[in-house]
């Protein structure tokens, strides 16, 4: 959980984005959803695949969820035992680079 904890903590302090799921770890796994304000989805997942991340974007099986809090669609990182500290640096540093691409 150290490793969700850390990449909540670095998506926390990049403006316009919005973790989706418990606020805190309790009840909370490997797997985090979020969205940038104005930025589809998509266009986040391929500017961060650009820079060698990936992550899944779309519904997540879940458009019913989705359009009943009128969500267009999130981006989710999953992390397992094998990643390291340094991936979620990587990952955070990325992701506000794409920040700074897409804006």
């Amino acid at each position: 959980m150290a490793l969700v904890e850390r990449l909540m903590g670095g998506l926390q302090k990049i403006d316009g984005a919005t973790l989706f799921g418990p606020a805190s770890l309790q009840n909370r796994h490997s797997v985090v959803s979020f969205t940038l304000d104005g930025v589809h989805p998509h266009d986040i997942a391929q500017t961060l695949d650009s820079f060698g991340v990936a992550v899944r974007a779309g519904h997540h099986c879940c458009q019913p969820l989705m359009d009943r809090f009128n969500i267009e669609g999130t981006c989710r990182a999953s992390f397992a035992f094998y990643n390291t500290k340094e991936e979620i640096d990587v990952f955070v540093s990325s992701l506000q680079r794409a920040v700074k691409v897409l804006s």
